[in-house]
Order: C-alpha cells, then sequence, then structure tokens
C-alpha cells in the first residue's frame, strides 16, 4: 500500500514529465509549423530582447554592489566594533568581585546586575555560560568555546550574501556574454558582409560583462576573507578574556 509522502513524490514525478513532454512538443511543433530550426528561432529571439537583457543584468550587478558593500559596512562599522564585542571597563570592574565567590549561582547574580544593560558577544556568552553552570562543568573551557562558538556562528549568517554575491557575479558576466555572442554571431550570419571592426566591437561588448561579473567576484571573496579574519581575532580575543576571568 503506497503511503501519503510515496504519492506525492510519485505525483510530483508524473507532473514534471509531463510538463517537460508538453514543452518539449510544443518547441517542436513550432519548429515544424514555422519551418525553422529550433537554434535559428531562439538565435533570433535573443537578438530581438538582447538589450533588455543586458540592461536587467546590469540592474543585477548594481543591486549586488549594493549588497557588498551593506553587508562588509555592516561588519565593519557595527558588527565588529570593539564596543560591540566587548565592554573592556564594564568586564574588569566585575572581575574584580570575582575572587569573592566561586558559586555559579551567586556569579550569576553578579554578572547579571553588572551586565543588565550590556549588549555585547561578550556578556551574552558570559550570562549563558554561567546560566548553564559552566565554571562547575567537567571541561569548562569546552563548554565556554561551545557557547562562544554559536553566538558567533549567528554573525556569520550574514556572510552567505557575500557568498551569494561570489556566486551569481560569474554566472550573470558568462550569461551576459554568451547572449552578446549569440547575438552578434546571428546579425553576422544575417548580414551580407561583416568587417573585422564590426565583429571586434560586438565581441568587446559580450565580453564586458564577464571582466564586470569576475571583479565582483574578486570583491566579495576579498571582503569575506577579511571579515573572516576580524571575527577570528574576535574570538580570540573572548576566549583571553575567559581565561584571565576563570583560569587562574
Amino acid at each position: 500500500m503506497i503511503d501519503a509522502p510515496q504519492r506525492k513524490v510519485r505525483s510530483a514525478r508524473l507532473l514534471f514529465f509531463a510538463v517537460m513532454a508538453v514543452s518539449a512538443s510544443a518547441l517542436l511543433g513550432l519548429s515544424l509549423v514555422r519551418g525553422r530550426s529550433m537554434i535559428d528561432m531562439l538565435s533570433e529571439v535573443i537578438t530581438r530582447f538582447v538589450v533588455p537583457l543586458n540592461a536587467l543584468i546590469m540592474f543585477a550587478f548594481a543591486v549586488i554592489v549594493s549588497l557588498i558593500v551593506g553587508v562588509f559596512l555592516n561588519f565593519l562599522l557595527f558588527e565588529l566594533r570593539d564596543q560591540q564585542i566587548f565592554d573592556r571597563r564594564r568586564t574588569e570592574q566585575w572581575r574584580a568581585n570575582l575572587s569573592e565567590t566561586t558559586d555559579s549561582a551567586h556569579l550569576l547574580a553578579s554578572a547579571r546586575k553588572a551586565f543588565a544593560d550590556d549588549q555585547t558577544i561578550f556578556a551574552r556568552i558570559l550570562l549563558r555560560f554561567l546560566g548553564e553552570r559552566g565554571p562547575e562543568a567537567a571541561r569548562p573551557a569546552s563548554a565556554w568555546l561551545a557557547i562562544q562558538d554559536e553566538e558567533f556562528d549567528r554573525l556569520k549568517r550574514n556572510l552567505v550574501f557575500l557568498s551569494f554575491a561570489s556566486v551569481v557575479s560569474p554566472a550573470l558576466g558568462f550569461l551576459g556574454t554568451a547572449v552578446g555572442m549569440v547575438a552578434a554571431f546571428y546579425e553576422i550570419s544575417i548580414q551580407d558582409s561583416v568587417t573585422p571592426a564590426d565583429l571586434a566591437l560586438s565581441i568587446q561588448i559580450a565580453l564586458i560583462t564577464t571582466v564586470i561579473g569576475l571583479v565582483l567576484k574578486t570583491l566579495a571573496m576579498l571582503l569575506k576573507t577579511f571579515v573572516m579574519h576580524s571575527i577570528a581575532r574576535r574570538e580570540d580575543q573572548l576566549y583571553l578574556v575567559y581565561q584571565r576571568l576563570f583560569e587562574r
């Protein structure tokens, strides 16, 4: 007896094959009715819409540039600022009272009072560490690092936008080049005479999008590397603070 999930999978497969068969039949029928090959008709369509397609690609590049710059500035000006990571003055004041007790409950109450309005990553890690009785764990350093990794993983989620830009940019660049080359060679095929200058100009215009896409990919990867390096430095900094506080 087929259960509901299997029926859904089978229905999805049947729908996929049905759509594929209808699409192929429609294209083949259109080719037979018009008496032209599919490649010739597709080349004509691409040539007719090459200008708006390139305009859309350039608009997408503008959006990607804004995305790259926005994400990087967000990390640089907000997420990775030292004031957002670690309030040194407040931590030193709390450290001065740390020698009075080693009980997790008292430490947690003291930390909540000291860091009541503190929104830094260190304050969140410390409160979670004390709330989970990290100092009393068999391996407190591992418990601290586990919490720290979770907090910084949240910080790293926005890096997916830089990864997205580094993947999409060259893909759009190659798409623009492919569209431009198809349009250029189609125009050449329907003209009686074409000069080398016309051919060179068409190819030059077609290759511009590839250059832009590769430049944006390189920029996104460089900025992502810089941000990852900065995050690693902050992680080391907070672990050193943990060692100063709890490993005596």
